[in-house]
């Protein structure tokens, strides 16, 4: 008999579920004390479940025939990313949507809540996250002009705790265009709180030549 073949909707549901399982165990590995009995037979199970989570690679987002920046490609970064993707079980994940800022200019705002599994200090978010999520944040400030950018600098200034296991708010906006050379400004709070603020200097470049040098570098490898 031929195997089921779902479709595409049926297929992006079923790995979000996956996902956030494995967000679930992640969380319960970092905050619970886990009888033994449970853990054996956890780790027969996850054995068994790696088993199962096999099959041919996955075509990354900027490998499609019809470019890297189309509609489908963007939304395959947004599913993979390690910060937003809710297909990758390491992302809290944090969901960004473009809103029009108090001065009538587009800007963007992201919601994120991460557990004990992200935490640095006592009962905080670890800086390295911290910088993650805002380094996301206004890189979808990209979106908003006609040219694609990396990170050239980005410079966080931590002004309390981020905490844990609260709900998160990040906004961002574009300071300066200046063509090739963006610098926008974001924020991070947790209520009213400011727990920190950013500056990111980015550069635009040719994605495709990226990729070739990349490909270089692993053919030498």
């Amino acid at each position: 008999m031929a195997e089921r073949r779902l479709g595409d909707r049926d297929r992006r549901a079923l790995a979000a579920a996956v996902a956030d399982d494995l967000r679930t165990i992640v969380a319960n590995l970092s905050d619970r004390d886990i009888p033994d009995g449970d853990l054996e037979a956890a780790a027969e199970l996850a054995r068994s479940l790696s088993e199962r989570v096999d099959g041919p690679r996955r075509t990354r987002w900027y490998e499609g025939d019809a470019g890297v920046f189309t509609d489908a490609s963007r939304f395959a970064y947004f599913d993979q990313s390690p910060v937003r993707g809710h297909l990758n079980p390491i992302a809290p994940p944090m969901n960004i949507e473009v809103v029009e800022r108090p001065d009538g200019r587009p800007g963007v705002e992201g919601r994120a809540r991460l557990g004990r599994a992200y935490e640095g200090p006592p009962l905080g978010v670890h800086g390295g996250w911290v910088a993650a999520l805002l380094d996301e944040l206004l890189g979808a400030l990209h979106g908003l002009t006609e040219i694609r950018c990396v990170t050239a600098t980005l410079k966080i200034r931590y002004r309390d705790i981020t905490p844990i296991d609260e709900d998160l708010r990040l906004e961002g906006w574009i300071d300066q265009d200046r063509g090739r050379i963006i610098i926008a400004r974001g924020t991070c709070r947790a209520g009213d709180t400011l727990t920190a603020d950013a500056e990111g200097v980015f550069v635009q470049v040719d994605f495709e030549e990226i990729e070739e040098r990349m490909k270089e570098r692993r053919e030498r490898s």
